[in-house]
């Protein structure tokens, strides 16, 4: 009995051995749910190849492409109901969403499965905090990088865009907003291609036929010197939607440091007569490619021995973070580009948010009570919405025949006649600097104090052409020439225009000979008044012209011998500065374009920017719509009278209210206006952006009398042209 009992307790021990290993062994006997997927565990099949789900989308490993967040929601019972926002739910049951949490966005090494914490709030490597009720949509940093080898996350919150990643469309997918562009991974940089025809990362393929010079002369990317290719509401290039879209903890300005450039269509000889192309890709302070445009960026190729030469580049933005600047080789040498960013494409908007809905610049004027025989101030404005604070209490002052708009508050005791004197309220206007938050301000102010050029390290030997740039070749000086590939180039202090025959170095004789018999009208700014400056002087009047800067006119300066007359008016308000100034001096343009008598011997030059830089846009595009209307009646009359227009240059700035309402990107934009409004005309429009931008001299709002003697010539080469 003994022995049997202890064979039978043997068998039973034997029997308890083998399930133990059996239950080891194979756990789905006991637990059908442990083969279920996990949300974000990657299911592997014999042999080590990925599993299909059930819509045979494939999920890949740490190594491959990104699990579809939705498919992985799907898995066996393990799908959330879906919020009204589009994210999902927490668990309902709250202590098992916080005793095993799932790690959505850890970064997996290499192939293996991702982690699962069994503890409450322990945070792993590469996962962000967990909230207390479970659930990680709100904390999930969008931000987070993968590691080397992975491809961006797809994040589930609030349709966020990762870093170089375009915002996904409501039904999850990418396809729409990615404008073929593809977005590298965290740590890798995009890669420049050497090719003319490869696209870079996030640019468009260009055409097949040399499609960067087909952008050029498409009507569409209209493109003027050292800017964006204007649109036809304003010329600005517009945003793309959510193209770039970054989270809230991640400035996307645009990186002077980051931006790169190098030469787009390399070869190994330059001559001189040929195009140098430089390609700008933009990017942000994190390295990540820009995919919208509007950068407002300004190039030089220049040389600094044995001759000084430097010519302004014209820049095409395709709208996606790549611009093409475009050199013309003028002279033979060493020479080298640099690229300078002066506002980035978020401080342009700043820039045009300002312009549009902020008054930046306030005039009062004072009326005389004869009554009372003391003058009462009021506030005015051509502003139509400023206007509508005056209630009622409006003279209106506004002259519809020629386009203008002149409103002022009604004083209380005067009549409401015409003011007898204006000026700017300085005090008031400055206080619209409160109006900027301090993120705004030092983002206008960025590329004019840091003074930063993109990296660009770009330097090529251009040998001697036997033909070389012939002036002969370029057309007679006149207007409406066709749009020249460069304005010119500065060598030696002469510019040398590649749009027309421009005669250099007049001196006395020609320049008398060239204008005698002219009568002259310059009505504009002090920038104007420089041109009346020099003009007198050469042609030696018997009077010296009032060079003070409060000098506003009208007056005229004669050479009697010669039947020359000079007349300069400043132009009507609105005028910057705090000195009281009567109105009685200033005239409308459009008024004494009307009423002069004209003829082949009448010149009549405007020179109206640096006024207008403060106003809303609308204030400039009305006035020069009257100018255009008195232009055309004028030629009804007299057609051989010969207009032009002195173009707004550039100027440097000391502080940010001075920046504010004077920024470069302004006075470009008035040159482009004057272009679309008055360019069809028979008008000649002197452009002199190009020589400001790459002068050797200081940007200054009036330019060096060097610069100023060159405007000249080209003047006198459209009054008397080869």
């Amino acid at each position: 009995m003994g022995a049997k009992t202890i064979v039978v307790r043997g068998l039973g021990i034997i029997l308890l051995l083998l399930a133990v290993l059996l239950i080891k062994s194979k756990p789905t006997i006991f637990d059908g749910n442990m083969n279920r997927m996990l949300p974000n565990q990657i299911g592997s099949s014999t042999g080590g190849r990925q599993v299909a789900n059930k819509d045979d989308n494939v999920i890949s490993s740490g190594g491959g492409e990104p699990a579809n967040p939705k498919e992985m929601d799907k898995m066996l019972g393990n799908e959330l109901p879906p919020s009204k926002d589009g994210r999902h739910q927490n668990s309902p049951n709250k202590e098992k969403s916080q005793g095993q949490r799932v790690i959505d966005n850890a970064a997996s090494s290499g192939n293996k499965q991702p982690i699962m914490s069994k503890e409450k709030d322990t945070v792993l490597p590469n996962q962000n905090s967990a909230n207390k009720d479970g659930g990680q949509g709100k904390n999930i940093d969008d931000n987070s990088v993968s590691s080397a080898n992975d491809k961006p996350i797809i994040s589930q919150g609030k349709d966020k865009a990762l870093p170089n990643q375009n915002a996904a469309n409501k039904d999850e997918r990418q396809g729409k907003n990615t404008n073929n562009n593809t977005a590298s991974s965290a740590n890798v940089q995009p890669i420049i291609s050497k090719e003319n025809d490869k696209a870079l990362p996030n640019q468009n393929t260009p055409n097949r036929n040399a499609g960067q010079e087909n952008a050029l002369k498409s009507k569409e990317q209209k493109v003027l010197a050292n800017q964006n290719p204007p649109q036809k509401d304003g010329r600005e290039s517009k945003d793309s939607g959510n193209n770039n879209a970054a989270t809230s903890d991640l400035p996307t300005g645009t990186s002077s440091e980051k931006t790169g450039a190098h030469i787009f269509n390399r070869k190994q000889i330059y001559k001189v007569g040929d195009e140098l192309l430089v390609r700008i890709i933009a990017r942000d302070a994190y390295s990540r490619p820009k995919t919208i445009g509007g950068d407002f960026f300004t190039t030089m190729l220049s040389s600094r021995s044995p001759v000084n030469a430097s010519t302004a580049g014209r820049i095409v933005d395709y709208g996606n973070g790549t611009y093409i600047a475009r050199f013309v080789l003028g002279w033979p040498g060493l020479v080298t580009a640099a690229v300078r960013l002066i506002h980035s494409s978020e401080a342009v908007n700043i820039l045009k948010k300002s312009r549009s809905h902020k008054i930046r610049r306030f005039f009062s004027c004072g009326f005389f009570d004869e009554k009372m025989n003391n003058t009462e101030w009021t506030s005015c404005t051509f502003n139509p919405i400023e206007k509508a604070s005056y209630s009622e209490n409006v003279c209106d002052f506004s002259r519809p025949d020629i386009n203008v708009t002149w409103y002022c508050h009604r004083p209380k005791s005067a009549p409401c006649d015409p003011p007898v004197e204006c000026r700017q309220d300085r005090n008031k206007s400055l206080r619209v600097d409160d109006l900027f938050t301090e993120e705004e301000k030092a983002s206008l102010l960025k590329g004019y104090t840091d003074r930063v050029e993109v990296s660009a390290n770009i330097s090529v030997i251009v040998q001697k052409n036997d033909k070389g740039i012939e002036p002969k070749s370029l057309p007679q000086c006149g207007a409406r020439l066709p749009e020249p590939a460069s304005e010119g180039y500065w060598y030696n202090g002469t510019w040398y225009s590649l749009r027309c025959r421009v005669q250099r170095g007049f001196d006395r004789q020609a320049a008398i000979r060239c204008l005698r018999n002219k009568n002259i009208y310059l009505q504009g700014d002090s920038t104007l008044r420089q041109w009346y400056s020099d003009l007198a002087k050469t042609i030696n009047t018997v009077d010296n012209p009032n060079e003070s800067p409060k000098f506003l006119g009208p007056t005229v300066t004669t050479n009697h011998s010669n039947n020359i007359n000079i007349h300069f008016r400043f132009h009507h308000f609105p005028v910057s500065g705090p000195p009281t100034r009567p109105m009685n001096v200033f005239s409308f343009a459009a008024d004494d374009i009307m009423n002069i008598v004209g003829g082949p011997n009448v010149v009549f030059v405007l020179g109206l920017w640096a006024h207008f830089c403060a106003e809303p846009v609308e204030t400039f595009r009305s006035r020069l719509y009257g100018i255009r209307h008195a232009i055309v009646y004028h030629h009804s009359k007299y057609p051989g009278t010969k207009f032009f227009v002195r173009s707004s240059n550039t100027r440097g700035f000391v502080t940010f209210s001075h920046l504010r309402d004077n920024s470069n990107w302004y006075a470009y934009q008035l040159l482009l206006e004057a272009r679309d409004i008055l360019g069809d005309l028979n008008v000649t429009i002197i452009d002199v952006w190009d020589m400001s931008l790459c002068q050797w001299h200081e940007h200054n709002v009036h330019p060096h009398h060097d610069v100023v003697l060159n405007h000249l010539d080209m003047f006198y080469s459209y009054i008397c042209p080869l």
